[in-house]
């Protein structure tokens, strides 16, 4: 049962009602989901089509043979080659003849892995080009359909191409990870029975990755998935952090360095740091983060108050932050323990706050502002009383509102102590100071099972979102 993308498969539905040929580029990172969303939109729409995947790490020689072989099959022989063929235009030139002899339906073109097959100088690219442009385009009925997981490449080689491509594309999509809803009723498709806090608590491990949760056994406790795809030899994700970033970046030990840094501290790090933490340049780090956070796994908030914008980047990958702290370097670890050890339910309160930043938009829904825009940012002051907000929701709109937004991660409705109640009035008062009392704080709450109304909520707290409402 397919389930989910329907902003995604409207999109490519209207490429069926344009009167000319289109071009669409579908990114995001690997086992997201880019291809079954798009054979489901084949299939939905009964279109006729022909995919061609490239093949990781061959060379031009094994692409052009698998590209012509494609060709072949879907031709039932009536288009082939007498001999081998060498060159991309030729190869081109043969899906054009196969092409010729369709009818005039809309019909799609689905270059799956399109970064693998521009292998080194195999002139790949201006051979699609010529294809694109010379063929393609003086047709009305062919769907061009390319994607890829390196989503630096799809968007500098492609989106933002400076020559034959330039302006070319009708269409881009990036593919980003399930959000909560989704991951629930992804789950109940494959008749997974799990809570609403097992879902939680699946998601801050996995995150969204509609593949990692494909593989999930719904016969199985949530911890005993965790524990068996993570931990046990077999398992899906033993190595799939390293193959992720291989697959997806070019001189990948940048990235994985970056990723540990982040990982090791959830208050993120200014570029400045990382560069001085890694003893590397300015310019090798932008490159880096750049990629990370096109490609979804780090983000960027900005300090508050500060005139120069700049930025803090965490990791926010959930997969890669939980790998991070248990998964490297460990062997013959007994994760349903870990799991029930005090500091994993510590570490599990970032890694819900991190939840949270991804569902800024939920949140926002949930209080009845998604359509006021709103910046997020990060805040600290370190003074003799020291003061950290992880999560400022300032409204643009000249209210001078601002919402501190409080992610507290709990197995039962969470409850402000008399002790946590003179931590959170220390800490607006720090800010009302630093901020010389020109902003409209509200107090808001984000847990799993909601908050105790008492003496405390009733003098502080403005509004609470359950993770339950957004579930539903």
């Amino acid at each position: 049962m397919f389930v989910g993308r329907e902003e995604e498969l409207h999109e490519l539905k209207n490429l069926i009602k344009k009167s000319s040929s289109t071009f669409s580029v579908v990114y995001g990172r690997r086992r997201i989901g880019k291809t079954e969303t798009i054979r489901h939109f084949i299939r939905t729409h009964n279109l006729h089509s022909i995919e061609v995947t490239g093949v990781y790490g061959a060379t031009k020689t094994t692409q052009i043979n698998s590209f012509v072989r494609k060709i072949e099959r879907a031709s039932r022989g009536k288009i082939s080659s007498k001999t081998k063929l060498k060159e991309w235009q030729d190869a081109f030139f043969m899906l054009e003849d196969y092409i010729e002899t369709l009818g005039s339906e809309k019909k799609v073109i689905f270059l799956d892995e399109f970064p693998w097959l521009d292998t080194h100088r195999s002139n790949f690219l201006p051979a699609f080009s010529e294809f694109w442009n010379d063929f393609c385009t003086r047709r009305r009925d062919i769907i061009l359909i390319v994607c890829g997981s390196a989503t630096s490449y799809m968007i500098n080689k492609i989106i933002k191409n400076k020559k034959t491509l330039h302006n070319r594309v009708t269409q881009k999509l990036h593919m980003q990870p399930f959000k909560l809803k989704t991951t629930k009723a992804f789950l109940e498709s494959k008749h997974c029975r799990y809570s609403d806090k097992s879902i939680v608590d699946t998601y801050i491990v996995l995150g969204g990755v509609a593949k990692y949760l494909e593989d999930l056994d719904c016969t199985k406790h949530q911890l005993e998935n965790i524990s068996y795809h993570c931990f046990n030899q077999n398992g899906l994700l033993i190595n799939e952090y390293q193959d992720l970033y291989h697959s997806l970046f070019q001189n990948a030990q940048w990235h994985y360095k970056i990723m540990n840094l982040l990982s090791s501290k959830w208050s993120g790090y200014i570029q400045k740091d990382i560069t001085l933490e890694l003893k590397t340049s300015p310019a090798t780090i932008n490159k880096v983060l750049e990629e990370l956070e096109l490609s979804g796994f780090i983000s960027s908030v900005t300090l508050f108050g500060k005139k120069s914008r700049e930025k803090v980047y965490r990791a926010t990958d959930p997969f890669s932050y939980f790998y991070n702290k248990w998964m490297k370097d460990q062997t013959n670890i007994n994760f349903k323990e870990i799991a029930l050890s005090q500091r994993y339910k510590i570490w599990a309160g970032f890694a819900f706050e991190n939840l949270c930043h991804i569902h800024t938009h939920e949140i926002k829904e949930q209080l009845g502002v998604s359509g006021v825009n709103t910046q997020t940012h990060y805040w600290q002051y370190r003074g003799k009383k020291g003061a950290q907000i992880d999560m400022l929701l300032e409204y643009v709109d000249g209210s001078k509102n601002i919402d501190i937004i409080e992610c507290k991660y709990s197995d039962n409705t969470f409850t402000i102590t008399k002790k946590y109640y003179e931590e959170l009035r220390e800490k607006i008062s720090i800010f009302n100071e630093q901020t010389k009392q020109k902003y409209n704080i509200r107090l808001i709450f984000v847990t799993p099972f909601g908050v105790t109304v008492n003496e405390y909520y009733n003098e502080l707290v403005y509004n609470d979102i359950s993770i339950q409402n957004i579930l539903r």
